[in-house]
């Protein structure tokens, strides 16, 4: 399938897109080392925005940065995973607790749209695309709670949890239906303004996704 071409705003944006690509879809595989050279040179920038992009990408927990070595894809453990979760399911909590208290009808029909394309992505059976309408959702919400800070940190969490997913290899159409049908109990309770109900399904669709890649993950070793 071909990518949707993009224009960006600046050549860092342009490096990071490309590098979180080709992770996602596991052309870079955990531990390989990316050596800022050859990235510039491949996709035709300086190195400047390649170390800009590099930096960006280990800010979310995607690479490791070794001093006088360079950087490399992370091979993140079972603790990493369960870790991430616990910070992300408290912040979602939180999220959508302010969310309900802020909702109106543009944020709504936000919702109801990276549903569609949530549909679209299981239809087509694109990860990748199903990846960033999920995150888009999640933002979303974040953003709908007034709190920036709230909102990169739910970001980073999801970035982070995403490279798990692809590392882990699971069912692509399980997890989009599953995820699709969770999040529109999330947006009917939502809509609802029912701050327990919302708060409840978010923290089952939290835990949800964790036991499901611990046990695709058990199942690869």
């Amino acid at each position: 399938m071909l990518r949707e071409e993009k224009l960006y705003t600046t050549s860092a944006d342009y490096v990071y897109d490309e590098l979180l690509h080709k992770i996602l879809m596991r052309q870079i595989k955990p531990g390989e080392h990316l050596a800022e050279v050859n990235i510039a040179v491949s996709l035709g920038v300086s190195r400047t925005p390649v170390r800009e992009a590099l930096r960006r990408l280990a800010s979310q927990g995607l690479l490791e940065v070794i001093p006088n070595v360079g950087a490399k894809v992370v091979s993140p453990t079972q603790k990493d995973l369960e870790d991430t979760f616990m910070v992300r399911n408290a912040l979602e909590i939180m999220a959508v607790r302010l969310a309900v208290q802020n909702i109106n009808p543009t944020y709504l029909a936000e919702m109801e749209e990276a549903i569609k394309q949530e549909e679209q992505a299981l239809r087509s059976g694109d990860f990748e695309e199903y990846l960033g309408v999920n995150e888009e959702f999640h933002r979303i919400i974040a953003q709908l709670s007034g709190n920036n800070v709230l909102e990169d940190f739910i970001k980073n969490c999801i970035a982070r949890i995403s490279i798990y997913t692809v590392f882990t290899e699971p069912p692509v159409e399980e997890i989009i239906r599953t995820s699709l049908a969770e999040h529109k109990e999330i947006l009917n309770a939502i809509k609802e303004r029912d701050v327990n109900r919302a708060e409840k399904t978010m923290e089952e669709h939290i835990i949800n996704t964790l036991n499901s890649l611990l046990l695709y993950d058990k199942k690869n070793r």
